[in-house]
């Protein structure tokens, strides 16, 4: 969750000092609409690579992701044009788009199957921590530095230090540790299944054409 954090404060970071970057770079409404628009597109497609996370490692594909989180945040300050501005956005948007489906994987993982409604709850405060974190500091502390930049800098060495502590004590679960299911508890629910005559297997087969419903696109 403390990762969760730090990557939301990274995300919201600009919008927190965006009247000030718009000034320096001359950015109008349109462009910053747009800019945004593309980085959220990428982000939504990024995230769908990550599926690599269950062969590279979901705590690895999270640690380092953090670590190109925080360089592009310390690069931020050194752009000199809006051009620059637009693409680290839209970088941090895509890098962020795959970790933060990890992130929430890594919850499951290390949560028992009969609590994991409670861990993923927990989760959702990682959002809102990070808007409060983006708020709390820059009122804070952009009347003492009153430069758009600082607040790159200050949320570049929280994303650091969180990635100190993640790269010291984060490992994976071990897969037999994950895969463990709580028997009684599925083993009755594919029996109440079965007892209704419904084909299990069936039931999770092909899940994208599942999901391809007009109520769940709309």
């Amino acid at each position: 969750m403390l990762i969760t954090v730090a990557l939301y404060y990274a995300l919201y970071i600009g919008g927190g000092v965006a009247p000030l970057i718009m000034g320096e770079k001359e950015i109008d409404f349109p462009y910053l609409v747009g800019t945004l628009a593309i980085a959220n597109a990428a982000g939504a497609f990024t995230s769908l690579g990550a599926g690599a996370a269950d062969r590279w490692g979901r705590a690895r594909l999270v640690v380092w992701g953090l670590l190109v989180v925080t360089a592009l945040t310390f690069a931020m300050p050194l752009t000199a044009s809006r051009t620059g501005w637009g693409l680290i956005s839209v970088l941090v948007a895509a890098v962020e788009g795959v970790i933060l489906v990890a992130t929430p994987a890594l919850t499951r993982d290390f949560s028992p199957q009969v609590g994991r409604a409670a861990a993923m709850g927990f989760w959702t405060i990682g959002p809102v921590l990070g808007s409060l974190l983006t708020s709390l500091t820059v009122s804070v502390t952009l009347p003492i530095f009153g430069t758009w930049r600082s607040q790159f800098v200050i949320c570049g060495v929280f994303c650091a230090a969180v990635f100190v502590l993640a790269y010291i004590g984060l490992r994976e679960l071990a897969p037999a540790l994950r895969d463990q299911v709580f028997h009684s508890e599925r083993d009755r629910a594919l029996l109440e299944l079965r007892a209704r005559g419904l084909d299990t297997k069936a039931a999770l087969d092909r899940p994208w054409r599942q999901m391809a419903r007009a109520d769940v696109l709309l």
